[in-house]
């Protein structure tokens, strides 16, 4: 619009210097229709602004008054995966959009994040009824780091025909929601139930096979009558019952120790956080891994994470994993408990000297893993075959490849990693990996 104004006007003034002074009905018909050209853009201009500004002071007055209302929908309502978030934003009554302009909303996270802008331009009906009872829209916004995100406001902005202005309006919202760390390839760890707990814990429970008097004996006194199996009393008048089956607590539950102890680095700047993300994705690539064992895996926390609204303190594993943080405060060695332990996860932040407390005393049996992290955020020297012929989408990470490739910490890391792989490798039974294939 601006460069049409400027092409006009100076398209204008050439003309006038080149025939203006000429008294032809053709200069006089050119200056009237340059004139009127003028007029009517100067019109468009002032019409788009005032008309924006109008239904801008209407939705105010109307929000003031409370009679329109915001609804908005984010991944599907308490989590999503971390990435690209489904988002929907609705404002319920009356509400007048700038003619040829639109409405455009987005959320405003805690810590001043942003969420992108979504367009609200459907109109949303009610059932049975003929008038609009608001406007809606639905888009996708990049939420890419794996935790929490408390929406403090959605901002809405009133924008006139040609996009000159953007008129804002804050709106307080509050909501929750928690993203997941991002699936990796399928695989499957292999781990058993601690076998020093299975001896020490005993219960008696009785088998549910039906078949012969190889599962029953007969009834004692002392037995528990409500053991008695009537099917069999009726068909030989003999009293007998179930033989109970001694079975350990444990048996069915693998504990999954999970390690979120930095003892390398005291900052927490934007290379520990995209850091924490890869190593929440290869946690959760491993508890996926350890549920095909056909055991219940439980997950002990190293640190307290916050409680959401609606979501249950049971079975919540991957909440655990998606709200925990570095910390500082709980090493490995005083975190594991051997007499549980069936699997051990740290990080390449684990110093060697905690590592050695932990392998101490924990069984031989009992699988140790540290996630390498130097090589969690890519190199900028890192291509593809495709990035040859198509440009790869834009990621948050692109932008830390370079200072991470000359970052000390990077060095650290990898003079880290380099000694827990030698310890690991005089114990036998634990790795360093680069991601969560386990063979």
């Amino acid at each position: 619009m601006l460069l049409t104004i400027v092409v006009i006007w100076f398209g204008g003034a050439w003309l006038k210097n080149n025939y203006g002074q000429d008294d032809s009905n053709q200069w006089l018909v050119m200056n009237q229709f340059l004139t009127l050209l003028r007029w009517a853009i100067v019109g468009l201009f002032v019409f788009s602004i005032v008309t924006a500004l109008g239904s801008w002071l209407f939705f105010l007055q109307q929000l003031r008054n409370k009679k329109v209302g915001v609804q908005m929908q984010l991944g599907d309502g308490q989590q999503a995966e971390a990435g690209s978030v489904p988002l929907s934003i609705t404002l319920n009554g009356f509400v007048l959009r700038p003619p040829l302009g639109n409405i455009r909303a987005r959320l405003i996270f805690s810590e001043k994040i942003l969420s992108d802008a979504i367009v609200l331009d459907a109109n949303f009906y009610k059932k049975r009824e003929f008038l609009r009872q608001g406007i809606t829209g639905t888009g996708i916004t990049l939420l890419h780091d794996r935790g929490i995100y408390d929406v403090e406001n959605v901002q809405i902005q009133f924008y006139d025909m040609f996009s000159f202005v953007a008129l804002p309006c804050m709106v307080p919202v509050t909501r929750q929601l928690f993203t997941v760390p991002k699936q990796l390839k399928e695989t499957t760890v292999k781990a058993q139930p601690n076998t020093t707990e299975e001896q020490k814990h005993r219960i008696d429970i009785p088998k549910r096979v039906e078949g012969e008097y190889i599962s029953y004996k007969e009834f004692e006194s002392g037995d528990n009558i409500r053991r008695i199996v009537w099917k069999i009393y009726a068909k030989s008048g003999q009293l007998v019952v179930r033989v109970p089956e001694t079975m350990d607590p444990y048996a069915s539950h693998l504990y999954f120790y999970v390690s979120f102890y930095n003892g390398l680095n005291a900052v927490q700047g934007a290379f520990e956080i995209e850091l924490l993300n890869a190593y929440k994705d290869k946690v959760r690539n491993f508890f996926e891994g350890l549920k095909k064992n056909g055991f219940e895996v439980r997950m002990p926390q190293d640190q307290e994470v916050p409680k959401l609204p609606g979501v249950s303190e049971k079975k919540n594993e991957l909440f655990q994993i998606s709200a925990a943080s570095w910390q500082k405060i709980n090493p490995p060695a005083t975190f594991v408990q051997p007499g549980k332990t069936a699997f051990v996860c740290l990080s390449a932040f684990t110093p060697v000297k905690e590592l050695e407390l932990l392998l101490a005393k924990l069984p031989l049996a009992v699988p140790v893993v540290v996630v390498q992290l130097s090589d969690a955020i890519p190199s900028p020297f890192q291509m593809k075959v495709a990035d040859i012929f198509f440009r790869p989408e834009k990621q948050p990470v692109d932008k830390l490849r370079r200072p991470w490739f000359v970052s000390t910490l990077r060095v650290r890391l990898q003079k880290n990693e380099e000694e827990l792989q030698k310890l690991l490798r005089h114990r036998g039974n634990g790795w360093v990996v680069k991601a969560m294939e386990v063979e």
